[in-house]
């Protein structure tokens, strides 16, 4: 999962090149590279900054996979045994060596900080019913999403053949307007959330990879099939095709992190979803938001079992939270911009829907059920959630904790 990547490869479906590095039917196009194979152009994306980023925010999954503690790497080997008789393990990647003890699942309810964060309760109130002050606030929030990561990563769906459904948000955070872009990922049937991501960086990545704002795309109002042919247009004239502008996002000056360019975290938010559901799956439908970055971090993650049928990838855009059993024939439109792929349109009084299958055609009943609102639902309970405001007024990097905390939590009501 967490091994080095490269992803600068076309990501067109159905070309023989996807999935292929360094192909000659590559033709350097401006910041972007065209593929002569199929006709269309995909960014060139840093190995480097992509890999920094992966290996700094995989830190908080110790419980996950078996990694270095230092750097985060996987490339582990052994390296004989400590005095007490435990493994030693060397990483490849910065030569720190380690004891190895597997993780056991932990039992225990997560603390009093949860159920002060589950009651809405006041920074200023948390701290001193706590007796925390802003250093050990922090300290504690790592310490519970740690914990619920390691329970979540034993989440089990309904069944072998599972849906997913991923969308993005902002939340502002240190009090300001100043916003962090998020993505989450939620199994459709049984509406558990299965990850959360933002784009904090923990210690700063390549310069030209740190997230700037000049203005916010802003899709404005119109029809479903007015809003997916704006999209299009407004990607074809980024500089880069993953270069969106979500808004102002700025740190504080004391702060050592970064906040990276969406596409970073869109790549390794599906390689984290994959894992999570790889060995309890069979078949893999993801439904996904409509934007291009979003479409290749989940091609890239799952491009072989798309190759062997396995995955399905389809484009959503949907306005309404409430489904209706009946609807109206679907009507097609084509997208333009960079991508003239083929959508159906369904829409109710109350509710309207457009999906695009990306590989392979399907059947109008199954098509029908492409669904954003799971994640969705997720969104709005974080945003109407009674510490939200109060999350708001943290740090990045503890914005990203809390957001561990809150899936924990909302994916327990959903079991109840």
């Amino acid at each position: 999962m967490f091994n080095h990547l490269n992803v600068n490869c076309c990501k067109t479906i159905g070309c023989k090149n996807v999935g292929v590095l360094q192909s000659p039917d590559y033709q350097p196009h401006g910041d972007n590279i065209l593929c002569r194979e199929c006709g269309f152009l995909f960014p060139l994306i840093s190995e480097n900054a992509l890999n920094s980023f992966r290996m700094l925010v995989n830190k908080q999954w110790k419980g996950l996979v078996r990694q270095c503690p230092d750097c985060g790497g996987t490339s582990l080997k052994r390296h004989g045994y400590a005095y007490s008789g435990k493994v030693r393990l060397l990483c490849r990647h910065c030569n720190r060596t380690f004891l190895y003890v597997a993780d056991r699942a932990e039992t225990k309810r997560p603390g009093p900080l949860s159920e002060a964060i589950t009651a809405g309760m006041s920074l200023a109130e948390l701290r001193m019913a706590l007796r925390l002050d802003n250093t050990a606030l922090a300290r504690q929030l790592a310490r519970l999403a740690l914990h619920v990561n390691r329970e979540m990563s034993q989440i089990r769906f309904p069944s072998l053949d599972i849906a997913l459904s991923t969308r993005a948000f902002t939340l502002k955070f240190n009090g300001s307007n100043n916003a962090l872009y998020a993505l989450v990922t939620a199994e459709v049937e049984s509406g558990n959330i299965v990850a959360v991501s933002t784009n904090y960086s923990p210690f700063p990545v390549e310069n030209e990879y740190q997230y700037f704002s000049s203005f916010a795309e802003r899709p404005g109002p119109g029809t479903i099939v007015h809003l997916v042919q704006r999209k299009e247009s407004m990607t074809a004239r980024r500089g880069i095709l993953f270069d969106i502008d979500y808004g102002p996002a700025r740190l504080w000056k004391n702060d050592s992190g970064m906040l990276v360019k969406p596409v970073l975290p869109a790549y390794r938010h599906f390689e984290l979803v994959k894992k999570m559901t790889d060995e309890r799956s069979l078949n893999v439908q993801h439904f996904l938001e409509h934007e291009c970055f979003i479409l290749g971090g989940c091609l890239m993650a799952n491009y072989r079992d798309v190759k062997d049928g396995r995955c399905h990838i389809s484009f959503v855009k949907e306005r309404g939270m409430q489904r209706t059993g009946q609807q109206r024939p679907p009507r097609y439109f084509l997208a333009g911009g960079i991508r003239n792929n083929a959508w159906r349109y369904f829409s109710t009084q109350e509710y309207a829907m457009a999906v695009s299958n990306l590989t392979g055609n399907k059947k109008l009943s199954q098509v029908s059920q492409a669904t954003l609102i799971p994640a969705a639902r997720f969104i709005h309970y974080v945003e109407s959630h009674p510490f939200c405001a109060q999350m708001q007024r943290l740090s990045p990097a503890n914005v990203g904790r809390v957001l561990d905390y809150l899936r924990y939590e909302y994916n327990q009501k959903q079991l109840s």
